[in-house]
């Protein structure tokens, strides 16, 4: 009974333990909101989904990725697992979960 639970306690740990996707930071190209979605690309990364019509945070998420264009700041999008880590491929089904604007790094000579 003891491995049983021991093995259970270690398949929902390794569940866990998996860490959504960040993709690299990148400032802001295009929105495309279409009938369905919204798409994002960032500079050097193919079109994501910034979200799905009717999803509440929807408009909060275009909010921050319009004011970091027009501030000309990057911004970092968060995808659940088993997204492209590189977000270098389109994924039309998964859609970001969370965008976060991010100061852009200094060149330190």
């Amino acid at each position: 009974m003891q491995k049983i639970l021991t093995g259970l306690l270690l398949i929902m740990a390794s569940t866990l333990a998996q860490a959504n996707v960040k993709c690299p930071d990148a400032k802001v190209q295009m929105l495309y909101p279409t009938e369905e979605k919204t798409f994002i690309q960032l500079e050097g990364q193919n079109w994501q989904v910034l979200g799905f019509v009717g999803d509440e945070d929807l408009p909060t998420k275009m909010a921050i990725a319009q004011r970091a264009k027009q501030q000309n700041q990057p911004v970092e999008l968060t995808f659940n697992n088993g997204h492209d880590r590189e977000c270098l491929s389109r994924d039309d089904t998964s859609a970001v979960i969370k965008i976060k604007a991010r100061k852009e790094k200094k060149n330190q000579d």
